[in-house]
């Protein structure tokens, strides 16, 4: 019988038990990977990991008059635009161990749950580092030889404007330049929907679009309410004005605010730094898809490994974080002090 306290599945081209329930344990903690699509070995004829991305791109003319009996020999327009082919990353988290001291002085047995608390946190905390990787300016890493350290593209790295040193993004494809604040007081309704502006431009239609965003940048689009006339009983809870502003609505298009502490964070520490707060990721939620060669895996090592320190494991993913259009997404950075 397993210790988990998840019950675990690999049942291929199905959504992963284990994982889904780690993911969907702290949603608070794990917000951009309870948004984004799962997928797994199996799910769709070719694995995730092996495909092709196709990237969209912008709908364009498609249309020329012809003369009767004029042959079709140039200007084929529509053609595939395949940029990535990897980008797994393969981790492993620190693992968890209780000693055999600590089961001896608990009367020979360890804590009824002890262990599967061990277990849960390990696991959290390992879902809680790719869920920072993701959300970071990391770039990829190809693999050169077997020791390398492959790297998934985080989602901030996929939002620049700019050419990537591997992998690059084809410009035409590029989302529009960054909008940069000195931080996110700072951050204008203005200025916003400029960049809202350029972008509904740069994908040529309609925007639907999910910001993440650091709780700095959240607390600032509450500043657009003071475009509104107050009520004059704010004591009445009928009539109250909200402090928060969840979602936007223009004539470029909309969009839903989530915020979300993985936001460009330390790609060293994994941690949330100074620039997490302020920084923002406008996507269109369904170009982007987190994808599970292997998918959040429990390896119990006390078999292998216990020669008397105790039952021990650690928990192991390989994932990418795949995109498969740009166009109309933005980021919102704070610049550099």
């Amino acid at each position: 019988m397993a210790t988990d306290i998840f019950y675990f599945s690999d049942r291929l081209g199905k959504l992963d038990d284990y994982t889904e329930t780690v993911i969907k344990h702290k949603p608070e903690e794990l917000v951009l990977m309870n948004h984004l699509k799962h997928t797994y070995p199996g799910m769709g004829a070719v694995r995730a990991w092996e495909r092709n991305n196709e990237l969209e791109g912008k709908q364009a003319k498609n249309y020329s008059a012809v003369a009767e009996g004029v042959d079709k020999t140039a200007d084929y327009t529509h053609r595939s635009n395949t940029i990535i082919k990897s980008m797994l990353e393969n981790a492993r988290s620190n693992g968890y161990q209780i000693s055999r001291e600590a089961i001896r002085l608990n009367g020979g047995r360890i804590k009824e749950n002890e262990l599967a608390t061990l277990i849960r946190r390990d696991a959290s905390d390992f879902a809680r580092s790719i869920e920072h990787v993701i959300g970071s300016k990391q770039e990829c890493v190809q693999q050169t030889s077997t020791a390398t350290v492959t790297k998934t593209r985080g989602l901030m790295c996929w939002l620049q404007n700019t050419a990537h040193a591997v992998m690059d993004v084809p410009a035409a494809f590029r989302p529009v330049a960054e909008l940069q604040v000195a931080n996110a007081a700072t951050l204008s309704e203005d200025a916003f929907k400029a960049k809202l502006l350029a972008a509904r431009q740069n994908a040529g239609r309609t925007l639907h679009l999910t910001g993440f965003v650091g709780l700095d940048l959240k607390l600032a689009f509450a500043a657009f309410l003071g475009l509104l006339t107050n009520v004059n009983n704010v004591k009445d809870p009928a009539t109250e004005i909200s402090q928060i502003v969840d979602f936007l609505r223009y004539d470029t298009g909309d969009v839903k605010l989530i915020a979300c502490d993985g936001i460009d964070c330390d790609t060293t520490t994994l941690e949330p730094g100074t620039l997490s707060g302020h920084s923002g990721a406008f996507i269109e939620l369904e170009h982007f898809q987190l994808e599970f060669a292997q998918p959040i895996t429990h390896e119990d090592q006390t078999n292998k490994l216990d020669n008397g320190g105790g039952p021990r494991g650690y928990h192991s993913a390989m994932f990418r974080l795949n995109c498969t259009g740009l166009l109309g997404s933005f980021r919102v950075t704070k610049a550099a002090e």
